[in-house]
């Protein structure tokens, strides 16, 4: 059995739903703040607990598991079956997914083919990172002076070297903002626009974000908790603030405030059957369907430049055009990927990453794009419906992109 319909050149997913609400992302802490002690995996469980509560819905509704993840905790070689006995359904286990910042839309669209193909109905796809006080790892190098080891720490040194493109992420920005032409007016004024839409998710006492966030508790002593109830690190900008800040590079454009930064947090969703949505959806008049998927991979040291063809793929799949979309999301750790991705797609600015992006409240990886598709949903439905386009690129000069439709 094929796992999605062949229509006129078309890959259309068509069976693969996810419930109204039934969703949820933690607030995102920047890396070393209140999430940093947290374990990512026990962190998410907890979370995804405290969803199944508010939802009155029992984890034994599932029958499967999907965790997306990217940086080792203790234990991760258990991490799937050890979430889902946490989260209280000891019968479902399920692969551990990884690439980077597109893990979230690789998990999701994983699932929608499991449920496209029958294997499963409902499936918990679970993502999750803590970037704060990654892994140290010693690699044995036998043949190192004395056998001394090879040292790596995970999150840093994977921020300073791509080992293909032999640059760091800010330089494969650069130079995609170089081959276009960017220059740093135009990226400072697009870390302005991205925050001012972030501050619109805040508006009457943050009535968006608490449409899908859910508070995280963390426990600072046996007798102590904190509860920690909306994203952390936030950097306020202001026009004249950017303009003031030099690029990071002596030829870049590129300034410390037209980038993101890294964060602890989760996220995940309910995919399952249409009439299975429609059984734990909060609304049953709302239907939300996963229509299709696309990815590509820049030229190398290009990685900004690897989403407008996931996400032109992704529409190509899904049989629309950008005029079709009521809103798009995307995973945007630099100002630079917006600026080009929205000259060459035509995108309408009234659309693009409304109340905030990964570029204002960070990104912890593997729920990065999960949070921006339950986002990109929950502006959907306050529309009345419409396509939605999320896409986003990742390490490697990669980059993968969902499109949903909401009714």
């Amino acid at each position: 059995m094929k796992s999605s319909l062949k229509e006129g050149g078309q890959c259309v997913i068509n069976k693969a739903y996810i419930p109204y609400k039934g969703y949820w992302s933690s607030p995102f802490c920047r890396w070393q703040g209140q999430l940093q002690n947290e374990h990512a995996v026990a962190c998410a469980a907890a979370t995804a607990r405290k969803f199944f509560e508010l939802r009155r819905l029992s984890p034994g509704v599932l029958d499967g598991l999907v965790l997306g993840t990217t940086i080792p905790q203790k234990q991760w070689f258990f991490a799937p079956p050890h979430f889902a006995s946490q989260i209280g359904n000891e019968k479902i286990g399920g692969p551990l997914i990884a690439q980077a910042c597109a893990t979230s839309a690789v998990s999701i669209n994983y699932t929608a083919n499991c449920i496209q193909m029958g294997t499963h109905q409902t499936i918990l796809v679970a993502t999750c990172d803590r970037c704060s006080n990654c892994p140290n790892i010693l690699w044995p190098n036998t043949r190192g002076v004395g056998g001394k080891p090879d040292f790596e720490s995970w999150m840093v040194d994977g921020f300073e070297m791509d080992p293909v493109a032999e640059v760091n992420a800010l330089k494969t920005a650069e130079n995609v903002a170089k081959e276009h032409g960017v220059t740093k007016a135009e990226s400072d004024a697009m870390a302005l626009n991205r925050y001012l839409k972030y501050v619109e998710s805040l508006a009457n006492n943050r009535d968006f974000q608490k449409r899908y966030m859910i508070p995280v508790e963390v426990r600072l002593s046996k007798k102590e908790t904190l509860l920690v109830e909306e994203d952390e690190g936030i950097t306020p900008c202001t026009e004249e603030g950017l303009a003031r800040l030099k690029p990071v590079l002596p030829d870049g454009i590129l300034s410390f405030g037209a980038q993101t930064h890294p964060a602890d947090g989760n996220a995940g969703m309910i995919v399952t059957t249409r009439e299975r949505a429609a059984e734990f959806s909060a609304d049953k008049g709302i239907t939300i369907q996963i229509l299709s998927y696309g990815y590509a991979r820049a030229k190398k040291a290009h990685m900004a430049a690897a989403v407008t063809p996931c996400a032109e793929m992704a529409l190509k799949n899904a049989g629309i055009k950008v005029f079709d979309l009521g809103a798009v999301k995307t995973h945007n750790p630099f100002t630079v990927n917006d600026v080009v991705m929205g000259k060459l797609m035509g995108i309408d600015e009234r659309i693009f990453n409304n109340y905030g992006s990964s570029l204002i409240f960070g990104h912890p990886q593997g729920p990065t794009g999960m949070r921006l598709t339950i986002e990109l949903i929950e502006e959907l439905v306050m529309k009345g419906g419409g396509y939605g386009l999320f896409a986003g690129c990742a390490a490697g000069d990669t980059a993968a992109a969902l499109v949903v439709k909401v009714n």
